[in-house]
């Protein structure tokens, strides 16, 4: 909500609150000229005839001003729903541009490496999927750092972005490329996931953070809620349309996420102990 449209709704709030004070004791004065004793002077009627005016005329501010505080709210909502419905549209049209590229995590790097000789080894690896890749389907391809890093002890490769030619191709080894290998029920060396913009890469990282956080720790983002034991199974960026999907340890499964507050009405719907009240 901007802050100029919030600040109007609290002078207005305060303005109502100000009145609805002063009300009870006009009430009283009123009462008490209504129940008294008559006017015996001009003086004292026209000041009856004063209170009367302005009793009608606070109370019908004091109406006035409750209905313009709802009328402010109302449009308050609507300019938060057109903003929230504009943020999910440009998140969801940066992560559309990148439906035909993927990250691939963990592939060695050689000392001495070409793009031609990365394109080979990426087609190589990619075609363990099953679906047959060669060079001649990538439109780009590059490693995203230089260096390799060093996570818990472990060299690990920087990644290497792909895009493909055909959005086909790309979808196709998405589906068929195990970061799991069942045969030798281990995970791959060399992983691979639909590239993710920053706001996509950021909710994952949260969900995950949530997923294996434990009861002590709380999120405030609507509302606070607390992790009752739920694990993650899998997280997993499906489709422009589906957003992420999750699937948790215990078999529940949640989808149509695109914004944490997305994720956080499946959980507090399916599972209400996580919310603290």
């Amino acid at each position: 909500m901007p802050a100029n449209t919030r600040g109007a709704a609290a002078k207005l709030n305060n303005q109502s609150q100000r009145l609805s004070s002063l009300t009870p004791t006009l009430d009283h004065l009123y009462d008490k000229f209504q129940n008294g004793p008559k006017p015996a002077s001009d003086f004292e009627k026209s000041l009856f005839d004063f209170m009367g005016v302005l009793y009608c005329q606070i109370k019908e501010l004091r109406n006035d001003h409750a209905t313009l505080r709802d009328e402010m709210l109302v449009r308050n909502r609507m300019v938060t729903d057109s903003v929230d419905d504009l943020h999910l549209s440009v998140v969801k049209t940066e992560q559309y541009s990148r439906r035909d590229t993927i990250t691939v995590v963990g592939l060695d790097k050689p000392d001495s490496e070409t793009e031609a000789s990365l394109s080979q080894k990426v087609a190589q690896t990619l075609s363990d999927s099953g679906v047959n890749v060669a060079p001649e389907d990538f439109s780009a391809i590059h490693r995203n750092s230089r260096d390799s890093r060093v996570i818990k002890g472990r060299t690990v490769p920087p990644s290497v972005t792909v895009r493909f030619s055909k959005i086909n191709k790309k979808d196709s080894v998405l589906r068929s490329y195990r970061n799991y290998n069942q045969a030798a029920s281990a995970p791959r060396p060399v992983k691979i996931y639909q590239s993710l913009t920053q706001h996509y890469a950021d909710l994952r990282s949260g969900i995950f953070k949530f997923l294996k956080s434990d009861e002590n720790d709380e999120y405030y983002i609507d509302g606070p809620i607390r992790n009752v034991g739920l694990k993650p199974k899998w997280v997993t960026y499906q489709s422009p349309t589906s957003g992420f999907a999750v699937k948790l340890a215990s078999g529940e499964y949640f989808n149509g996420i695109h914004v944490w507050q997305d994720f956080v009405k499946h959980i507090v719907t399916k599972f209400p102990d996580c919310r603290v009240n």
